[in-house]
């Protein structure tokens, strides 16, 4: 099953990466900001800067990219029914054996409950975080609730950056949120329905949708 599978359009890639860099750079800018003097005043208005380039840049995408792309994503990511529940359900037992569920579309459970929690995470950073801006770091509990917020993303994205790219049976995704492709076996391995899907349809299909299909032409933004 030779060929190559379009999984993410450009707008996609960039929210991801934009997301990823933000976030390293929130997560650095936040740990060394200190207390007082003029390193505190540069890697606090570095740590305020990173958190505006991340809403700014992912409205700009979503104004000036490929919107249908984005919401198709955020509408497949956030609808979770029973047959998602029955794979969260069974993937302990899955792990231990060694072998991977499939996923039932183009995302599974275990990426869908990934992407729920990282937005509501960040929800929870943006609130705590203009919370300490404005009545500063006093507010234990307030300000508890930014660091808990924050260690709790770091292990989300350390799983999955030992996912992206230690773990053999997923690292096969990286090239999607490098090139927007991927291998076509392995897509069918861990999305069958999704590729078989997209294969069915073919490119031109896609051609005035921007929807990921089989690659055969240029990718879209």
């Amino acid at each position: 099953m030779a060929g190559r599978v379009l999984r993410f359009t450009a707008s996609e890639r960039g929210v991801h990466w934009l997301t990823a860099l933000a976030f390293f750079s929130l997560l650095i800018s936040g740990l060394v900001v200190g207390r007082r003097g003029t390193f505190h005043s540069v890697m606090y208005a570095w740590h305020l800067a990173s958190s505006g380039v991340l809403v700014g840049g992912v409205a700009l995408i979503a104004a000036r990219g490929n919107r249908r792309a984005l919401g198709r994503s955020a509408r497949e990511l956030l609808t979770f029914d029973e047959r998602d529940r029955r794979w969260l359900a069974q993937a302990p037992a899955h792990l231990l054996d060694g072998t991977a569920e499939p996923a039932l579309g183009r995302f599974n459970a275990g990426q869908k409950l990934n992407f729920a929690s990282v937005c509501t995470l960040f929800a929870v950073l943006y609130i705590s975080g203009i919370d300490t801006i404005v009545e500063g770091t006093h507010h234990n509990l307030v300000f508890a609730a930014h660091k808990l917020g924050t260690i709790a993303v770091g292990a989300l994205v350390a799983g999955h950056v030992y996912m992206a790219l230690v773990n053999r049976g997923t690292r096969g995704a990286l090239p999607g949120m490098l090139t927007g492709e991927v291998d076509r076996g392995w897509a069918y391995a861990h999305y069958p329905a999704w590729t078989a899907a997209q294969a069915g349809r073919g490119e031109s299909a896609h051609a005035h949708e921007d929807t990921p299909a089989v690659r055969t032409a240029s990718d879209d933004t």
